[in-house]
């Protein structure tokens, strides 16, 4: 499975980090999209991880982000944002912290 995680309150938490390293561990493929501008901030978690640099997005935009999860065909997409989730009717996943 393509699953994919927005980055802050979400794989930068503690929780969002266990969850990415049990979908890795289970053979999935994982990406980081996020809403941010640039993605130099989430490089080294996504190293850390062992998410290639090539799965990290900084889409600029929560609109550019949905259209990002959208255009790579990804599973699920764990997001703390309630509007992205909606966006994304039976792929995005509310995050709680």
């Amino acid at each position: 499975m393509k699953i994919s995680f927005d980055y802050d309150g979400t794989l930068s938490t503690t929780k969002g980090t266990e969850m990415a390293t049990k979908f890795l561990a289970d053979g999935n493929d994982v990406y980081i999209i996020s809403a941010r501008h640039l993605k130099q901030g989430m490089i080294n978690k996504a190293k850390a991880l062992g998410i290639p640099v090539s799965r990290v997005y900084a889409t600029g935009s929560n609109i550019n982000k949905i259209y990002k999860v959208k255009s790579l065909k990804i599973d699920e997409h764990y997001d703390n944002n309630e509007n992205v989730i909606k966006q994304l009717q039976g792929i995005g996943k509310i995050f709680n912290n």
